[in-house]
């Protein structure tokens, strides 16, 4: 018979050796495995209970929704059903809200669950802390059967012979001391009220664990007699872990690979219960880019976090299901574009193996997301769904203005949110009579909305939206043309229009024309439209032969350049890139693009209102 070698890492299994075969560690990490069979190979034959598992001990991030998601549409995709559990045994740990914004946080992605605390279900309770008999019950039979044992050693006692194993070289090991207490002693030490835990006895060895991701898996060296019932009365996650899965008949449990490491003492529950173990898929371990397990700072925000920065739910979704789940080599021409009921339809337990480098294909995602919305829901129905994240957001960067205004009377400050400053909001994006009654809204809905419709190509998150956009929402501070303009000044020799189209650039019949003179009479151009012609056309016609024919002679290049649609640029954004100008002018409403001129002019004439060198 082959030798078992054991493979050292933090994924370490069993692995019989070959003949002339050598087995590097880079086997084990990185690389889906091959999908060249049916999908319906791939998945179990019969209906599959699973389960979503988590603690209230903080709130749902990109890591434990992928644990939702994957057992979610295992169950889905098999005809099954989804459980959603509650573990708070961990008492010292419970965060107040952290249930509560569970499910909040799964039903804004779409995700529900056939049974769980909220909704009910035959195998309740779904909350550990009221299955305290339960636990109790199936302890005291491990210990009936001499599975288990009571262990009366103090925490003090444990130290001890921790350092004592620390000095002798040795595995920091329970050294089982109270495994030898007859069972009629250790029943009268706990009748006394003699504080104690129960510990599960463990055989020589950890069993192997047969994972549907990583095969065999064997945790090398002796097994701890691990503890199932803690000195306060309450579970080990691994105790209650093992009863509920059994009791509420879970047929396959996927989870995150640092729980692998674990699993050799559920398999060893389950064999001391006589039950049959559900099958196990560990998935990948999310990482950042420098292979560090991700944390609040390198990105695993909350899902509260990211329905604040405006991501849709089934972006989102997508986006998590592609962190170690793909289609697989040779399923070509397959989108990783997809919904809720396509992700049903295609899932297989074909799993990337090894530690999963967190990517930035959401913005992608989210892109891809809402132009799907748009064609099946129609463009005014998606607009619509993007409109609150809009409204939080222009709330936060407005809070942030009046708060800089207040502390300094102007209202002109730079925020570092925005990168530039900012006025009011423009009058048409001002609260008005379009909001629903009653709503505490802080812009116009009806104004975000056209500027949704306007730019809507450009939408990946709100905030990176109103940075994109924020002059067409907050109105230009004096100081900003004035910066603006002084800086582009310092690039520039002089400026001429070119009245005769054919004559040669910079002939001596195109006098200097200043800053100043050129904005005024863009400015008349502009009030020769009347409101009932606003309109993108109108605006074009009005001003874009005029635009076409100022040139300036800049000092980092040669010759002449066309800079009229600078100069519009300046007019109406402060320089600012983002959107075409003149749909930007027709947006903003005649009032604002001519209140916007008429301070242009008064900057231009105090900055540049005599002739500069001339460019010829």
């Amino acid at each position: 018979m082959r030798s078992l070698y054991i493979l050292h890492g933090p994924l370490r299994r069993g692995v019989l050796a070959r003949p002339c075969h050598i087995i590097r560690r880079s086997k084990f990490s990185g690389r889906p495995a091959l999908v060249d069979t049916p999908k319906t190979t791939l998945l179990p034959t019969t209906a599959a209970r699973t389960r979503f598992a988590p603690s209230p001990t903080g709130y749902l991030h990109i890591g434990s929704l992928r644990t939702a998601l994957y057992n979610y549409l295992l169950a889905k995709a098999t005809g099954g059903q989804f459980l959603l559990r509650i573990e708070d045994t961990d008492r010292t740990r419970i965060v107040s809200d952290a249930e509560s914004r569970l499910y909040e946080d799964l039903k804004w992605t779409g995700l529900s669950w056939d049974e769980g605390p909220d909704v009910g279900g035959q195998y309740g309770p779904y909350r550990q802390s009221e299955r305290l008999e339960l636990y109790t019950k199936h302890a005291n039979q491990l210990m009936d059967e001499g599975r288990a044992y009571r262990c009366f050693c103090t925490p003090e006692d444990l130290d001890e012979m921790k350092a004592l194993n620390m000095q002798d070289g040795s595995a920091p090991l329970y050294n089982g001391t109270c495994s030898h207490i007859p069972p009629d002693q250790s029943r009268r030490r706990a009748e006394s009220g003699e504080p104690h835990c129960v510990r599960f006895k463990c055989e020589d060895h950890a069993p192997f664990v047969n994972d549907l991701v990583y095969g065999v898996y064997k945790k090398p060296g002796k097994e701890d007699d691990f503890i199932i019932i803690k000195r306060d009365g309450y579970p080990t996650y691994h105790f209650a872990n093992v009863v509920d899965d059994h009791l509420m008949e879970i047929t396959h449990v996927v989870r995150g690979a640092e729980w692998l490491v674990s699993t050799p003492r559920h398999v060893a529950m389950y064999e001391g219960f006589g039950w049959k173990s559900p099958e196990f898929a560990h998935v990948g371990l999310l990482v950042d880019k420098k292979k560090q397990k991700l944390s609040k700072r390198h990105g695993d925000i909350d899902i509260a976090s990211w329905r604040d920065q405006g991501i849709l739910p089934a972006a989102l979704l997508n986006y998590v299901m592609l962190l170690g789940w793909s289609h697989g080599r040779g399923e070509k021409g397959h989108s990783e574009v997809m919904d809720l009921d396509e992700m049903i339809n295609k899932f297989h337990l074909k799993f990337t193996k090894g530690d999963i480098t967190v990517n930035a294909k959401d913005e992608f995602l989210q892109k891809a997301h809402i132009r799907r919305y748009m064609k099946t829901a129609g463009r005014s129905d998606a607009l619509e769904q993007l409109i609150p994240g809009l409204e939080s957001w222009v709330r936060k960067f407005e809070d942030n203005r009046t708060a800089n205004a207040n502390s300094n009377g102007d209202g002109g400050l730079v925020l570092t949110e925005l990168g530039t400053a900012i006025g009011p909001l423009v009058p048409l994006a001002r609260p008005s009579h379009d909001n629903p009654a009653g709503a505490d809204t802080v812009a116009s809905r009806s104004y975000l909305k056209d500027l949704l419709d306007f730019d809507i190509k450009g939408y990946a998150t709100p905030r990176d939206y109103l940075m994109r956009n924020v002059h067409l929402l907050w109105q230009i501070p004096e100081k900003v043309y004035e910066a603006s303009l002084s800086a582009d000044l310092d690039q520039q020799r002089g400026f001429f229009v070119r009245e005769d189209p054919d004559a040669p650039l910079g002939s001596t019949s195109d006098p200097p024309r200043t800053v100043h003179e050129l904005t005024a009479t863009l400015r008349e151009l502009v009030r020769g439209i009347a409101e009932a012609d606003w309109t993108k056309q109108s605006i074009d016609d009005a001003i874009s032969p005029f635009v076409r024919s100022v040139y300036s002679n800049p000092t980092t290049m040669p010759g002449v350049q066309v800079w009229g649609y600078h100069l519009l640029r300046w007019v109406i954004a402060a320089m600012r890139p983002g959107p075409a100008i003149i749909p930007s002018m027709a947006l903003l409403g005649r009032d604002e693009t001519l209140r916007r001129m008429d301070m242009a002019c008064e900057v231009a004439e105090r900055i540049h209102g005599k002739p500069m060198l001339a460019c010829h």
